[in-house]
């Protein structure tokens, strides 16, 4: 319950703020990084809804993370029949700019590149389990899809299926 309260206010104060500012983005960028993530999950969700989002999935209850075979280690899988359009879930993880990406220790197999930006999943601990999607050109059923507003901050990416997919297939970009 007070977690729910906690989010009406910061729900409520975003709100506030981009009436004040004229706008949603400049507001969560002149705030906190609270703010911040909920601005940029606002905006993921509105971007996938425009673009047509049908469905939008949950680890556990419509797909899963499993041992993908051969070297990849682990991927994400679908529990059950996800219809084309489906929203696998946002892509998340560190953000940093190129510069800073090319400094860090990281080793770049969990990295996006968006709007300038570069939203490294390498952390577990600040990353989702959309990093366990395995890359494939000739298999791709899946899609990063980049959603931000121009001359934006704000970078987000989320991921939807191309076509209808299988209980039991492995989700692939």
């Amino acid at each position: 319950t007070r977690l729910l309260v906690h989010r009406r206010r910061v729900m409520t104060t975003l709100f506030a703020l981009a009436a004040a500012h004229g706008s949603l983005l400049e507001a969560a960028t002149r705030t906190s990084p609270v703010l911040r993530q909920v601005a940029q999950r606002l905006l993921w969700r509105r971007t996938a809804l425009e673009n047509g989002a049908r469905f939008f999935c949950e680890l556990d209850r419509e797909i899963e993370v499993a041992p993908s075979g051969g070297a990849k280690g682990m991927g994400l899988f679908a529990k059950v029949d996800l219809a084309e359009g489906s929203v696998v879930g946002r892509y998340t993880g560190v953000e940093m700019g190129e510069d800073e990406f090319d400094a860090s220790p990281s080793t770049g197999l969990y990295a996006m590149r968006t709007n300038g930006v570069v939203i490294d999943g390498e952390d577990p601990d600040r990353s989702n389990y959309c990093r366990f999607i395995n890359h494939s050109v000739r298999r791709a059923n899946c899609q990063a899809t980049e959603a931000w507003e121009d001359d934006s901050p704000l970078a987000a990416v989320y991921l939807e299926t191309l076509r209808d997919i299988a209980a039991g297939e492995e989700l692939l970009s």
